[in-house]
């Protein structure tokens, strides 16, 4: 009985699952992929949009990948294994490769997305799209059979999780992060300390892992697989001393870990097998502990050998010709001195070579090999004549000579040179162009012609049609810019800088190219007004027309013209009129100089829009206002100059927590306002309570110790207080002795009262003291004794009493430091404090307007004027951008990112000078 409801109940199942197996085979029969592994993909697609306007897919394009939306062509009575990108079994019809890099998709990969239904999966690559900021989900590490997944450059962000330490049959392993940030934010993956180690010990068969560009800032205390063959840690901030069994790893073909600089690196002792198997090195920017290692007796196979950036000394050995194979050699930017040596110049297979910002000397001689693309020696101790061989080399496109004390060269060396795409010719050896004004460069992309003495613009320029990049600073042309110029169509012109030269004339045709990003005509005599079409360049991202002579309002479109701009310079010009008022929300602006001008009225409220801001500087003009504390939202600025406007009346109180959270600098000094120093402000300086060294760069001007400096293009880590001339009342608030980073403390010139509070001596890193011409009262506190880097003091009109605190820099202050406190006593003054005679009546204290204080130092004089930028990489992003649209090729790209540090290596340029 048992048997046969048994056999019924079998037989019953069998029937009830009959029509399902029956549509499930005809499924199959006209389809080879299997209906879940379908379904899953089609629910998978619908969670995304199509967005090809991305960065990244444009990236995908110019660097050889064919970017497309691949799923649009995914329709559902089609056979799912024909689908783009799809792989199928031959016989089971599972989905085992999936394929979507550079697809254009955006969205959120959820952890109930119906891609980890595909458990079949052995490659899966979704690089190069855009998830916003998705994690790594734990659901990862459930799709056991994968060998291949390659996750890079698609927005993920946060923790990787530990569960990809399941994946046990995993081969290869992608999750660089080439573009942190995008149109919807910054995205940065990290790895955690175990979850790190434990995909190093279970992924034994891993033979490729790239995790460039992520978070890993810890040391490395796991060996690696000896199955590795590609390892790629570039930049990720690994640390401490790196292991030295991946020297031995008996496969290893190419090991990155550049831009590592907290990573120490020591090569083992000498054994040539360390460098049988590999063929890509690349240890640049790390702390590389030793000497370029002897290679004599060995027979290396390497291609590529990167060890610019690594401080390294002594001199290059000639052993360096036993690398034969060489393609890439990159020894930029060290210590190293002596000669090139003759056995480097004759390896037969190199093409890119870069020996620049080292301490080498003599001549430079023939280079043997007629693959060379690239040559950078600029920035050495190079001298005599440049060999002309060189510029016959048949491939050589990029050649920069520069900074070194070579004789001058003239233009018709360069007359046979046809790969000449761009050039470069740069320092003060003259650049003549008498013999070949009309020399066509019918190709020419790039030209840079910096400080070459040149004293008209060159003829050629006007054959070239494809020029993008134009620099002509620093040179000595007058008059004004040619008509021809002007009028000449430069429909890919990029950047563009005539800075420090003696143009003259009106600049109401300013050029000005929908394609402009980069426009510099700072430092000549230009007239006029600017030109309101400046506002239909779209891509503009750094203006600078600053210290010129320019008479005119600001144009109000400036304010909204590009979502690009972020670097504005006007400052130094007789502009007049108010600032615009049209600054939007989203923009990128990061600097806004607009000092030493004659503008008017209240500073506009639409500045508060400008999040990313880090610099604002409207000193010396005629701004009628109440102090701005609503500019206490932005969280990044970090320098504020309101020095010598008409900001009037209390500076108010906060309405945020954290006001001005990153300020380093305020310069505030020759306004009207009155009331007492706020506390509240002075207690939420967050950076200056800290001493770390983080820095930023501007180009400033300043008055500190008495003394005018001039700080152009270097970063600075000053720190800054400067409250001078104002009508400030009542006591000099405690609270400033808890900044413990300003170097310089400004409050001269006010009505301050009371004791000097002995908080001061908290100020660590203090160099500059001045609380001249105030009405301070007491004793001069023994705690400034222990300011160890005290430099400058100024204590003088107050009405200080007793002995001067002697000690340490004290004693080397002069009594001009002290004057006119008429009972203060002992050195350095001519008054004893055993002294008892009768002291002189005490002088009325005279308020600001009475006095002349021009043998004294009032504060800062703060000028910032942007001067060079350097542009870094919002430029290179901004005409790399512009290049992917416009169609240019990979080199064009790879010119801006290494002009800018992007450290990637350039190609297609000339740079020539001494």
């Amino acid at each position: 009985m048992k048997r046969q409801i048994t056999f019924y109940s079998c037989l019953l199942f069998f029937f009830l699952r009959q029509p399902q197996e029956v549509i499930s085979f005809t499924f199959l029969g006209d389809h080879l992929c299997h209906h879940d592994d379908a379904l899953a993909l089609l629910q998978f697609k619908e969670t995304f949009s199509i967005n090809a306007s991305t960065y990244v897919s444009a990236y995908c394009d110019k660097w050889g990948q064919n970017s497309y939306p691949k799923t649009t062509h995914w329709k559902p009575d089609a056979d799912c294994c024909n689908w783009d990108g799809v792989t199928c079994h031959n016989i089971t019809g599972r989905v085992i490769g999936l394929d979507l890099s550079c697809s254009h998709l955006q969205g959120l990969i959820l952890p109930n997305s119906t891609l980890f239904h595909l458990s079949h999966l052995r490659r899966l690559n979704l690089a190069f799209n855009d998830f916003i900021g998705s994690r790594i989900s734990h659901r990862f590490g459930w799709m056991t059979s994968l060998a291949h997944l390659n996750l890079s450059s698609s927005s993920f962000d946060g923790k990787v999780a530990s569960e990809i330490s399941y994946l046990s049959n995993l081969i290869s392993f992608d999750l660089p992060s080439l573009f942190p940030c995008d149109s919807m934010g910054c995205w940065v993956l990290r790895y955690e300390p175990n979850s790190f180690e434990a995909m190093l010990q279970n992924l034994t068969q891993l033979k490729e892992l790239s995790l460039s560009w992520m978070s890993i800032p810890f040391e490395l205390r796991t060996n690696f697989s000896s199955s590795l063959t590609y390892l790629s840690l570039t930049g990720t901030g690994i640390r401490g001393n790196l292991l030295s069994n991946v020297f031995h790893l008996p496969n290893m073909r190419v090991l990155l870990l550049g831009d590592n600089e907290n990573l120490t690196v020591s090569l083992p002792k000498l054994n040539c097998s360390i460098f049988d198997s590999l063929r890509q090195l690349d240890l640049s920017s790390t702390s590389f502990s030793a000497a370029l290692p002897d290679l004599k007796g060995c027979a290396v196979s390497l291609n590529s050998l990167n060890l610019g950036s690594c401080q390294i000394s002594g001199v290059i050995p000639e052993s360096i010709g036993n690398l034969t194979q060489l393609t890439e050699l990159h020894l930029g930017d060290n210590l190293l001195a002596g000669e090139i040596p003759n056995s480097l110049r004759n390896l037969r297979h190199l093409e890119s070579l870069d020996l620049s910002s080292n301490l080498l000397m003599e001549e430079i001689k023939d280079f043997k090999s007629r693959s060379l693309s690239m040559i950078l020696l600029n920035n050495n101790q190079l001298s005599g004549s440049i060999p002309p061989s060189i510029f016959t080399l048949p491939n050589l496109s990029f050649l920069d000579l520069s900074a070194n004390h070579f004789i001058g060269v003239e233009q018709d060396l360069l007359v046979d040179f046809n790969k000449l795409q761009n050039n470069a010719f740069n320092g003060e050896a003259a650049w003549n162009t008498t013999n070949n004004m009309n020399i066509p460069y019918p190709n020419l992309v790039s030209l840079g012609l910096s400080s070459c003495q040149i004293k008209e613009f060159p003829e050629f320029l006007r054959n070239s049609e494809s020029l993008s990049y134009l620099d002509l600073s620093s040179n000595m042309i007058h008059g004004e810019i040619p008509g021809w110029f002007l009028s000449k169509t430069w429909d890919i012109l990029v950047y563009l800088n005539l800075s420090h030269n003696f143009l003259i004339g009106i600049i109401d045709q300013l050029l000005v190219t929908p394609s402009i990003a980069y426009l510099d005509m700072s430092s000549n005599s230009l007239r006029g007004q600017i030109p309101s079409s400046i506002c239909e360049s779209s891509l503009l991202t750094i203006l600078d027309l600053s210290n010129n002579n320019l008479s005119c309002p600001i144009p109000q479109c400036l304010g909204n013209s590009s979502q690009y701009l972020e670097i504005m310079d006007l400052g130094n010009n007789r502009l007049f009129g108010t600032i615009p008022t049209t600054f939007s929300k989203g923009n990128s602006l990061r600097f806004l100089v607009l000092n030493d001008n004659q503008l008017q009225g209240p500073l506009p409220r639409s500045l508060a829009h400008c999040e990313g801001l880090e610099l604002l500087d409207i000193g010396n003009n005629e701004i009628d206002d109440k102090f701005p504390i609503w500019l206490e939202t932005l969280s990044n600025l970090e320098v504020l100059i309101l020095r010598s406007n008409r900001f009037h009346g209390a500076i108010g109180n906060c309405q945020t927590k954290s006001p001005f959270p990153q300020l380093r600098i305020i310069d505030a000094s020759h306004n009207e306002l009155t009331g007492a120093l706020p506390e509240e402000i002075l207690s939420n300086f967050k950076a200056m309570k800290s001493s770390n060294n983080d820095y930023y760069i501007h180009s400033v001007s300043l008055v500190i110790k008495g003394v005018e400096y001039s700080l152009e293009r270097v970063l600075i880590t000053r720190t800054a207080i400067d409250f001078s001339s104002y009508r400030f009342e009542g006591q000099i608030p405690e609270i400033i002795g808890s900044l413990h980073s300003p170097q310089t403390l400004t409050l001269s010139h006010n009505n301050f009262s009371g004791p000097i509070p002995k908080a001061l001596g908290n100020l660590r890193m203090l160099e500059s003291l001045d609380l001249s011409w105030n009405r301070l009262e007491g004793t001069i506190p023994m705690e400034l004794v222990n300011l160890d880097f005290l430099e400058f003091l100024n204590l003088s009109e107050n009405r200080l009493v007793g002995p001067i605190a002697r000690g340490r820099h004290f004693d080397t202050f002069g009594d001009d430091s002290y004057r006119r406190n008429l009972d203060l006593c002992g050195f350095p003054l001519a008054k004893d404090c055993g002294d008892t005679e009768a002291p002189p009546p005490a002088m009325p204290w005279v308020a600001e307007e009475q006095y002349d204080d021009s043998e004294f130092f009032d504060g800062f004089t703060w000028k910032a004027v942007l001067l060079g930028y350097g542009c870094g990489l919002v430029l290179g992003l901004v005409m790399g951008g512009l290049i992917f649209s416009t169609g240019k090729p990979r080199w064009f790209v790879l010119i801006v990112e290494e002009s800018f540090k992007l450290r990637r290596r350039p190609r297609k340029w000339i740079h020539i000078g001494t």
